[in-house]
């Protein structure tokens, strides 16, 4: 009872663990899984203690709060996996603003805006790239690289680790190997700033 007591007012992300059924009834910005109450939104944690009832009080105007992807909005991460038909990566800035922590994202190959056949001719591990927001489910961002301003922004050498250099058929070239590599670039490649 005193350690609830404590968190009231304390500011929650969306996925925070707040408490367990047992303990509160889930209000309004909760949900409940697995039997515990998680924060649905950014904002602050308000305990009702005589209902024993919790919720997320979300203000109109957060100033300075955390900023959390959003459908639409751009965002720029690095690759940290590469499948056949998927990438996933750890967003770390929304539009221009760098995040504290880092959300995960998930590029499928039907998003890519371009007729691939395998997701490592778009990006691979070490990439940076910046993509929109389709979706968010499950604290997991569904990315799109469809439009010629998102793609792949730096990438690197899969042999040697070096910075690739674009040529102007649009493959890309290692100075130090002569590793010749694609990926789906972005128009800004290499100038873009971080």
């Amino acid at each position: 009872m005193r350690a609830a007591l404590e968190r009231q007012g304390m500011f929650v992300v969306p996925g925070d663990r707040i408490g367990v059924i047992e303990e509160f009834l889930p209000g309004p910005g909760t949900y409940v899984r697995d039997g515990e109450i998680r924060a649905a939104n950014v904002g602050f944690l308000l305990l009702n203690m005589n209902a024993r009832r919790v919720s997320v009080f979300r203000p109109t105007k957060l100033k300075g709060a955390a900023c959390v992807p959003r459908p639409g909005h751009v965002v720029v991460g690095e690759v940290s996996e590469t499948q056949q038909t998927y990438s996933l990566a750890r967003i770390w800035m929304v539009s221009s603003r760098h995040l504290s922590g880092f959300f995960t994202g998930l590029l499928h190959i039907s998003n890519v805006g371009l007729r691939v056949r395998n997701m490592f001719n778009v990006a691979r591990p070490g990439d940076i790239l910046r993509a929109r927001v389709l979706s968010v489910k499950n604290r997991v961002c569904h990315l799109s690289l469809a439009d010629r301003r998102l793609g792949v922004i730096y990438a690197f050498c899969s042999n040697c680790g070096e910075l690739l250099k674009a040529r102007r058929d649009k493959k890309l070239i290692c100075e130090a190997c002569g590793s010749l590599e694609l990926r789906k670039l972005a128009s800004d490649y290499g100038e873009a700033p971080l």
